[in-house]
């Protein structure tokens, strides 16, 4: 069947229309999916389109009838057009098929797809529709005036206040916003590494701040205190933990501090070994949070914590300076240097000093 030159114009109109359609679905997903941040960047974007977006943004009650109104009209026009053309070519039965084929190519060409497409491009979009939306919402001002008011009356015959709630910003948002504040020269370097880092930190466990436990500097429970004094002096520790029959078993903490009280050469005729010294341990879980594990640590006082995996062996060990390091970065003092091997001839692994 050969289309006569006035259904042909018609399939264009209806092309056409869809299209327009799509311009007002796109437009409203666009800016009613703009962040606060990227509202607050339109304001201070130079360019006339910037701040006539940010505009329209000021009122969003007006804003979603103006675009609400033009997609209406847009659709009844095309399924206007669309029944005159099903009619003129199939009779009575073209009414059906309008709305079978309409319904679809409205749903998938004027919502679906620009809706998708403009909340990826949401920015862009959102300036390149400013002065069209613009325009069409000073077109239909008068009608638009009359919807608003009438949704106002509505509102507070539902009892719905004014009160307005602060807005609320994501934390992708928010470290967007320290992001420009450092790229416009409003903050340090170090000081945006700082505050990723504090939002970063709440999501960390034990597990990745964690020293692996073949690395871990400790000494044998029956080691005598002289020799230990010697094995701590080699290393600039201030505790070192204390191992039973093998490494992984972890049975307390020798404080460098409590040797100084200790009688050595009285220490070294008894023999005595560094388990009469040692202090209990503290053990957490390696799945645990760094957040969690900060504040436990700091209110116990507690300046080394083990962790233990999920079938309760040590996977490693946690000290309050690895904590702390991944909120300020690295922290070198005085007595950092290349890690001497412990007695067993393994990298020690430094615990924190007093």
């Amino acid at each position: 069947m050969v289309l006569e030159t006035p259904a042909l114009i018609k399939i264009s109109v209806i092309v056409i229309l869809l299209a327009v359609s799509g311009f007002f679905s796109g437009s409203e997903s666009a800016f009613f999916s703009l962040s606060f941040i990227q509202r607050e960047k339109l304001k201070n974007k130079p360019g006339g389109r910037a701040r006539l977006a940010a505009r329209l943004l000021e009122n969003p009650r007006r804003l979603i009838i103006a675009i609400l109104m033009g997609n209406d009209l847009v659709n009844i026009a095309a399924s206007v057009v669309a029944t005159y053309l099903f009619v003129s070519l199939m009779g009575d039965l073209g009414k059906w098929a309008a709305i079978a084929v309409m319904a679809p190519l409205t749903l998938v060409f004027s919502e679906v797809i620009p809706k998708t497409v403009s909340m990826r491009q949401n920015e862009r979009m959102a300036l390149f529709a400013a002065g069209p939306i613009a325009f069409f919402s000073a077109l239909v001002k008068p009608v638009r005036w009359l919807f608003d008011a009438a949704a106002e009356g509505l509102i507070r015959l539902m009892g719905i206040g004014k009160k307005r709630r602060a807005p609320s910003i994501r934390e992708s948002d928010f470290l967007d916003m320290v992001d420009l504040s450092h790229e416009g020269g409003q903050i340090t370097e170090t000081a945006k590494d700082l505050i990723h880092n504090v939002f970063e930190f709440g999501d960390v466990r034990a597990g990745r701040v964690m020293t692996p436990a073949e690395k871990i500097f400790s000494l044998p429970h029956d080691m005598e205190i002289g020799k230990a004094a010697e094995a701590i002096l080699k290393n600039p520790f201030s505790r070192a933990p204390v191992h039973a029959s093998h490494p992984g078993d972890i049975t307390g903490i020798l404080y460098a501090k409590d040797l100084l009280k200790v009688d050595m050469e009285n220490a070294r005729k008894k023999k005595l070994p560094i388990r009469v010294l040692k202090r209990s341990p503290y053990f957490v879980r390696e799945d645990a949070r760094a957040e969690a594990l900060f504040d436990a640590m700091r209110k116990e006082r507690i300046h080394m914590a083990f962790c233990l995996d999920a079938s309760g062996e040590l996977s490693g060990l946690v000290t309050l300076e690895d904590l702390l390091e991944e909120l300020f970065g690295e922290i070198y003092d005085e007595y950092d240097r290349p890690r001497a091997p412990g007695p067993d001839g393994k990298e020690a692994t430094p615990c924190p000093r007093d």
